[in-house]
């Protein structure tokens, strides 16, 4: 069950069941993303695909009409009027269409009409509708997904389609259940269903039914894991770097080669990064160095040409030699920068400070920290701002806060409006009246299990300081893997769930409505390597960074009055 090689078969498929020749795929802004980070382009143009054009961006341009065009888009609005006109006046042979989400019959009966030359050869409903970023993770790219805690305009149908998608893609038929104190997981998990019972004939599969769980969440109760700066490479580079579509922009590294300006990091495509992506920064550094003796090894040998042997060999391994000194390349210089990022901006001590203080219960201490810190010149701005925030979710309602002092800190510093402002933000959208976890463990178990279970919690040792904090999506899945996932905080959406109660489900699929991060990947792929009977699927309505996460706060929390937290 893996959502990359499901995206790559429909590729595969688009590709080999058209006519053999040179062929031209038309696509979309998204789709165009889906394909990107699944394949690369010269894979794909192995297959006779010739060229890649974008719908949103084509003219009028020559006749082509010995090409071959599959279309490869969105059933949107926009995209279905700008294929109508594509199709008025075609410059290809013959086109095959491949909408990646369910069509409407109106809109195939406006392409039909459009339709005057008969070059359409084929239209087809596939499910590719998400962005499979590794075989347990996708995203809908949707950075923000409401306002006034509400769904945003079109958020909600996109989310449905987009879910819908994973679950008609991997042939699975669910039982619901959703996060009972969000209206919108509800009404998410409602209109899910709907769209289930509707295109039921798309399940094919006898084994669909009975053994698989869609458990709907909402950002909101766990506020805490997109704050928090995380240490393996994936999430390095996600955060301090910025990742689009698999690609990394290094332009601004001074001194930078022309063909690193921008590079390719993606597990599909890079195979060091696929080994390498779960390792922490500590981890990495020696791998780096591994992976410099071993080229440094090779290049020595490829030096040694003497012999018509030695050319043969040249020629032969040269290939791989070049590709081995492209990875290099890449990777040391990635590393750098974030070696740099780190140092100059103390990001090790925000991080101990950040662990200390979600998984620490010393108030004293962490108030001291966090004030030394956030004087600190060399601390940006925006981890400043969080751990005052983080501050903020930990011991709020604690007797001694001291939460004015520190905002009185960061005024000092000339921290901008924007995060005191998303100060108070926070609280409402997160705040411990917005929850029904307990998040930080304050609260006093209901049963015998939860009072072992925090004892022994207490006592284990910590290998590293810098990764103590455990995503909150981990408890949650381990009480679903025990049967034990309480049917009042998690109720099943429509009649009685097809599992029998304590049954552990063979597959389970999370979304995280607000966004999932790369710990709660991280958590997921570990959980996934222990298990041999479950296997989980997550996704989000888009993976964030901190600033990405802050950004969709502010969206959601537009025009909702303040109640917790008056600055």
């Amino acid at each position: 069950m893996s959502v990359v090689q499901v995206i790559k078969n429909y590729v595969v498929k688009m590709i080999t069941e058209s006519e053999p020749g040179y062929k031209i795929m038309l696509m979309d802004k998204e789709t165009t993303s889906f394909v990107s980070v699944v394949l690369g382009m010269s894979e794909v143009m192995r297959q006779e695909v010739y060229m890649f054009e974008r719908l949103d961006q084509t003219s009028s341009g020559e006749n082509m009409s010995y090409l071959k065009c599959l279309v490869y888009i969105r059933p949107t609005r926009e995209n279905v009027d700008l294929l109508v006109r594509e199709l008025q006046k075609p410059r290809y042979g013959n086109y095959y269409i491949y909408f990646s989400n369910v069509v409407s019959k109106s809109d195939v009966k406006l392409l039909a009409e459009a339709d005057e030359q008969e070059v359409v050869r084929e239209v087809q409903e596939l499910y590719a509708d998400y962005q499979a970023l590794s075989p347990h993770l996708f995203s809908l790219n949707m950075p923000i997904h409401s306002q006034g805690l509400k769904w945003a305009s079109g958020a909600l149908q996109r989310t449905v389609q987009g879910v819908a998608a994973v679950l008609f893609s991997l042939q699975v038929l669910p039982s619901i259940r959703y996060q009972n104190n969000s209206e919108m997981a509800r009404v998410l998990a409602e209109n899910i269903r709907q769209t289930i019972l509707n295109e039921s004939s798309l399940y094919n599969s006898p084994d669909a039914e009975g053994n698989t769980l869609l458990l709907i969440l909402d950002r909101r109760d766990d506020p805490v894991t997109p704050l928090l700066h995380q240490w393996t490479y994936e999430a390095m580079v996600h955060e301090l770097l910025g990742v689009a579509s698999g690609r990394v922009s290094l332009a601004h590294v001074v001194g930078v080669a022309d063909d690193l300006k921008e590079v390719v990091m993606s597990p599909t495509q890079d195979e060091f990064y696929a080994q390498s992506m779960y390792l922490n920064y500590g981890e990495i550094g020696q791998t780096i160095k591994d992976l410099m003796e071993d080229y440094q090894k090779r290049l020595s040998n490829q030096q040694k040409v003497e012999t018509i042997s030695d050319m043969k060999s040249f020629v032969e391994n040269y290939p791989q030699f070049k590709k081995m000194s492209g990875t290099v390349s890449k990777h040391v210089t990635v590393v750098g920068e974030l070696s740099r990022l780190v140092g100059n901006h103390a990001l090790l001590a925000i991080s101990e400070c950040q662990q200390e203080l979600v998984c620490g219960s010393d108030h004293s201490a962490n108030l001291q920290r966090i004030r030394q810190l956030v004087t600190d010149p060399k601390v940006r701005e925006i981890d400043a701002a969080v751990l005052v925030m983080l501050y903020a979710l930990r011991h709020e309602g604690h007797p001694n806060t001291d939460l004015k002092g520190l905002v009185s800190a960061l005024n000092k510093r000339s921290v901008g409006d924007r995060y005191l402002k998303l100060l108070s933000s926070l609280m409402d959208y997160g705040g411990a009246r917005a929850r029904q976890s307990d998040l930080f463990g304050t609260q006093l178990p209901q049963d015998v299990s939860g009072i072992r279970k925090r004892f022994f919690k207490g006592l284990k040792g910590v290998d590293n300081v810098y990764t103590q904090h455990k995503p909150l999506l981990l408890e949650t899945l381990e009480e679903v893997m025990k049967g034990r996932l309480r049917e009042g905080a998690f109720p099943y959406c429509g009649n009685a769930p097809s599992m029998p109660p304590g049954t552990k489900p063979q597959h389970v699929v999370v979304f995280i409505i607000g966004g999932a991060t790369y710990e709660e990947s991280l958590a997921v792929h570990q959980f996934n390597t222990k298990s041999s009977n479950t296997r989980v699927i997550l996704g989000g309505s888009t993976i964030h960074s901190t600033a990405s996460f802050l950004s969709s706060v502010e969206a959601a929390m537009e025009g909702v009055p303040r109640k917790t937290l008056r600055l």
